[in-house]
């Protein structure tokens, strides 16, 4: 399973967990009552925003590393038949 951190490095706005062998994604944002714990918890114990399968998860650029954990400023998933971005917000893409 790989975990990225989507947005900014000092505070990142979603946390997407994929997992290559069974083809599922799990994309989650803090809430009101996650926001108290400490900082993966904050975004693991959220609320979860897209779960599911994909056929393509696109990084925009290169994940850095910081702090044991990957950062990207966006990241595309191709879920069925949309695209959806992930960057400082979620937004459907219209299919290509």
């Amino acid at each position: 399973m790989k975990s990225f951190f989507v947005g900014n490095k000092a505070r990142p706005t979603f946390l997407v967990e994929v997992n290559p062998t069974k083809k599922t994604i799990s994309v989650y944002a803090p809430d009101q009552y996650s926001k108290d714990e400490e900082f993966y918890e904050k975004y693991s114990l959220g609320k979860v925003v897209v779960q599911g399968t994909y056929q393509h998860v696109i990084l925009c650029q290169k994940p850095a590393a910081y702090k044991k954990a990957l950062y990207v400023p966006e990241l595309i998933v191709h879920m069925g038949n949309k695209y959806v971005r992930f960057s400082t917000l979620a937004q459907v893409l219209p299919s290509m």
